[in-house]
């Protein structure tokens, strides 16, 4: 009986995999090693893409908006500029506004706590629980030694002091490859920025000449879904961010709350961090504003509270939840999923990756259908 050469083929790379997967599980440590030096190496390109990638979004909207009447020549160097001193302004507000300030009431916070808390202490006394003198009684009975709290924290500032000395080499070593990486990848995504269409026009033409053309076609949908879901969900945060950042602004100016520009950014800003980044944004300006008084960060809570629920039912569904295309329960296994793995970055990007998957599920399911001819009305049945 003759044995087909396709079958031959199908057996030889059979069993080319099975002796390379024994292989690697025999020597994983040392195949995690090399990944781990490779991604060092790599790490300042893969950090030029991720800038570039998130500067095209702004420097997009700029080319076919108000520089669309110029040459691309032209208005490419431009939007870039355009895109830049943007960026270098939200991070100048964030690095000299924000956080300075956001350190200071802190600090303030700290020091007013004990005045602060007998403040809430008599404003709940006075204003709800007048009449129930076993609750009452009960509050009067909460005692707070904050002297003994502030000698803790002392306590545990010099207990790991020698740690963070042993550390400190090690640390200044970290920081300074980071700032290497950080800089030589900004100087990649220049490049890549700039000439976009020509790196893209090179990738496919390696991509064809490596692989059949059903190969190539399956990778430029993935590349082009890829970049169509993560550009939807950058827009959809920052159209958010604006949005929310400016709702917060107009009703504390309103209303006369204290540190109204810094908590209207930093809502804004936490906002980019799906579901928990305004709740994060509006508890750290609830603590900022009961530095000054406590009822007012009751109804600063409040606010936030009638805020969320007119943006998140009528604004965000219409305007940026459109452009995220994850139905809301996967959102959230994705958030969940992305915050226990890789913390506030795995929130931020499994969005995104959750909607390529759902969306290549959906079409392989969809697919799998139309192949066996079941329509909709079939699978209703059961």
């Amino acid at each position: 009986m003759k044995i087909r050469s396709d079958q031959m083929k199908n057996a030889f790379i059979l069993i080319a995999f099975g002796v390379v997967l024994i292989w690697a599980l025999d020597n994983l440590n040392n195949l995690w090693s090399v990944l781990l030096v490779l991604l060092s190496i790599a790490s300042p390109f893969m950090i030029g893409i991720a800038i570039a990638f998130v500067m095209n979004v702004p420097m997009r909207f700029f080319e076919k908006t108000i520089l669309k009447k110029l040459t691309q020549k032209i208005k490419r160097p431009i939007s870039y500029i355009i895109t830049l001193l943007l960026f270098v302004f939200i991070i100048f507000i964030t690095l000299f506004i924000v956080v300075p300030e956001l350190y200071n009431s802190i600090q303030e916070l700290v020091n007013r706590a004990p005045q602060a808390w007998n403040n809430f202490l008599i404003w709940i006394q006075t204003t709800t629980f007048t009449e129930n003198e076993y609750i009452a009684k009960y509050i009067n009975d909460i005692n707070i030694d904050w002297k003994v709290i502030e000698q803790k924290g002392m306590n545990f500032l010099s207990a790991s002091a020698s740690d963070w000395l042993v550390s400190t080499f090690s640390v200044a070593t970290s920081v300074l490859g980071a700032i290497i990486s950080i800089v030589l990848g900004f100087v990649f995504s220049i490049y890549v920025l700039l000439q976009k269409e020509k790196l893209i026009s090179q990738v496919k033409r390696i991509s064809i000449a490596l692989f059949p053309r059903s190969i190539h076609g399956k990778l430029v949908y993935l590349a082009n879904l890829t970049n169509k879901s993560f550009s939807n969900f950058l827009s959809g945060q920052l159209l958010e961010a604006i949005i929310i950042g400016s709702m917060f602004f107009i009703s504390m100016k309103i209303f006369n709350f204290p540190f109204v520009l810094v908590i209207s950014i930093l809502i804004g800003i936490t906002s980019f961090i799906p579901i928990v980044g305004a709740f994060i944004g509006a508890i750290v300006g609830t603590l900022l504003i009961m530095v000054e008084d406590v009822r007012m960060g009751f109804w600063f809570l409040v606010m936030f509270l009638i805020i969320q629920q007119i943006e998140g039912n009528l604004i965000y569904p219409n305007v940026a939840g459109k452009t995220v295309g994850l139905p809301s329960i996967w959102v959230l296994v994705a958030v969940t999923l992305g915050g226990s793995l890789f913390g506030i970055l795995g929130i931020i990007l499994f969005v995104p990756l959750g909607n390529i998957i759902y969306t290549l599920i959906k079409e392989f399911v969809e697919n799998r259908l139309k192949v066996k001819n079941v329509t909709k009305a079939d699978y209703d049945k059961y």
